[in-house]
């Protein structure tokens, strides 16, 4: 069971980094196959490779677990960092937060019911309102990392307060930093919304909408993918 939830933060991360990166402007290679690696790299594949002008960047993700077992980093992060305009980079994922954890009694969307209304709210924006089609993705979004803290941390606690589930989402290695901080940024955007205020320095964009409901479904294939390990285990 350990090993499946490392692998599972692994691939969390590796998915979120691919997104802050295409956001930067790189080019971006998830687990890219042989015949795509220069010749230095044949007999490894990365979990990542980033391009951008002359630069590359080879990224290898790790839990605090994982990287127990992989001494051979140490040779390749040389090997790469000698080479002119590459770069090798190593990633840990954030250790898990222990807390004192209960269940709440508010009942929850079931999977197939939060994939349909995604993609309701996915079909129907209209670029010139978006403040209703945002407070409705944002509701699906609380609910689906309510969904995966559940299928990551079966003990935890669901919380209802946005900030706490935010914070728990980063605690526990399901979303990095910069997702952290971008989701701190429009939640506030949310609350203003909500309670009747005037948004004065930041307004809901297409993008921020359309990053929001990636990140949805981004939770619910894994929540997919964690239930097919479980059972097959």
């Amino acid at each position: 069971m350990e090993r499946t939830n490392n692998i599972q933060r692994e691939q969390r991360r590796i998915k979120e980094l691919a997104r802050e990166y295409e956001e930067k402007g790189f080019q971006v290679f998830i687990e890219p196959e042989k015949d795509l690696l220069p010749e230095f790299l044949k007999d490894y594949r990365p979990d990542l490779i980033l391009k951008k002008g002359e630069m590359n960047v080879v990224v290898e993700v790790k839990t605090s677990e994982t990287i127990k077992n992989s001494e051979y980093l140490k040779e390749l992060s040389a090997r790469i960092n000698s080479l002119e305009n590459w770069k090798f980079e190593l990633v840990i994922t954030n250790p898990r937060v222990k807390d004192n954890l209960r269940n709440n009694r508010y009942q929850e969307y079931s999977l197939i019911e939060l994939e349909n209304r995604l993609n309701k709210v996915s079909n129907s924006i209209d670029k010139n309102f978006l403040e209703p089609h945002f407070l409705y993705a944002w509701s699906l979004f609380e609910a689906s990392s309510r969904a995966i803290l559940k299928a990551d941390q079966p003990k935890s606690e669901r919380k209802l307060n946005p900030t706490a589930n935010i914070k728990q989402l980063y605690s526990y290695g399901i979303i990095g930093r910069i997702d952290y901080e971008w989701l701190n940024k429009i939640s506030h955007i949310r609350n203003h919304i909500v309670h009747g205020h005037p948004i004065q320095k930041s307004e809901i964009k297409e993008k921020d909408l359309n990053k929001l409901i990636r990140m949805t479904e981004d939770f619910l294939k894994e929540i997919k993918t964690f239930a097919n390990n479980v059972y097959k285990t």
